[in-house]
C-alpha cells in the first residue's frame, strides 16, 4: 500500500532530519511511528498523504507514484486518503461542521448523504453540540476530535492520524481509542499512526518503526 524509499526529509529552516528511509506499509497494515518531537513524523505523515515533497526520494501509494510527482493528485480517483492532524488542520472560515462536510463535497456525495456521514461522525466523538462554532471558538480536544471525526465521516481506505491521543483528558481519550480501534478491526483499512510513544498501539497488529532519536541536522547541500 505505502512504499518509501531512500527518502529525505528537510525541515523548514533546511536542515536535513531524515536520509535513506526505506519503509514499507503493506495494505490493511498498522504501522506506528515513534519518535521525540521535531524527528519528522507529521512531515512523514504528510509526505505519504501526498501534501508535503520530500527533499529526494521515492513515494507510491497503491501502486500510484507520489513523489516524484504530482503528490495527492496522482491518488485522485484511486485512493481515499484522510489525515487527521495533531493541530490545525480545520480552516478558519468555515464552522466544524463544515470542515468535516467539505472533503465529502469535493468528491461530489448528494448533499443528504453528507448530512447523515457528518452527523454520525460528530455524534460518535460527542461534537453535536459545537457543530456550528469556529474552529477559533472551539476548544483544543474539540479541534483534535475534529480533525478526527472529519476522516470518520470521508470513511477512507488509508488513513493517518497525527498524535490523534495527544493533550486530551480521559474520556476524550477514550472515544478517540473507540475510533481507532474500529478502524484496527477493518482489513479494507490501512493504518498509519505517527506519536511520540508507541503505547497503546505497541502490541499486533501494529507494526513499529522508531524515527531517529537525534534528527540529522547536516546542512542540505
Amino acid at each position: 500500500m505505502i512504499e518509501l524509499r531512500d527518502l529525505a526529509l528537510a525541515a523548514p529552516d533546511g536542515r536535513l532530519l531524515l536520509q535513506d528511509l526505506a519503509l514499507d506499509v503493506p495494505r490493511g497494515g498498522r504501522q506506528v511511528l515513534t519518535g521525540s518531537s521535531g524527528s519528522g513524523k507529521s512531515r512523514l505523515l504528510q509526505v505519504i498523504a501526498g501534501t508535503e515533497q520530500p527533499l529526494r526520494g521515492r513515494v507510491a501509494v497503491g501502486g500510484r507514484l507520489l513523489w516524484p510527482g504530482d503528490g495527492a493528485l496522482t491518488l485522485t480517483g484511486c485512493v481515499e486518503v484522510g489525515l487527521a492532524f495533531a493541530r490545525g488542520g480545520l480552516l478558519s472560515n468555515l464552522s466544524l461542521g463544515e470542515n468535516i462536510a467539505l472533503p465529502l463535497r469535493f468528491r461530489g456525495l448528494p448533499a443528504a448523504e453528507v448530512a447523515v456521514r457528518v452527523g454520525a461522525a460528530l455524534d460518535r466523538l460527542g461534537l453535536l453540540s459545537v457543530a456550528g462554532l469556529r474552529p477559533h471558538a472551539l476548544s483544543a480536544s474539540a479541534r483534535k476530535h475534529g480533525n478526527l471525526a472529519r476522516v470518520l465521516a470521508l470513511d477512507p481506505e488509508l488513513i493517518l492520524l497525527d498524535d490523534p491521543l495527544e493533550g486530551l483528558d480521559s474520556a476524550d481519550r477514550a472515544a478517540a481509542l473507540e475510533v481507532i480501534r474500529e478502524w484496527e478491526l477493518d482489513p479494507g483499512k490501512t493504518l498509519v499512526i505517527a506519536q511520540e510513544e508507541p503505547d497503546p498501539f505497541a502490541d499486533a497488529p501494529w507494526c513499529c518503526f522508531a524515527m531517529p532519536s537525534t534528527p540529522v541536522l547536516l546542512e542540505v547541500p
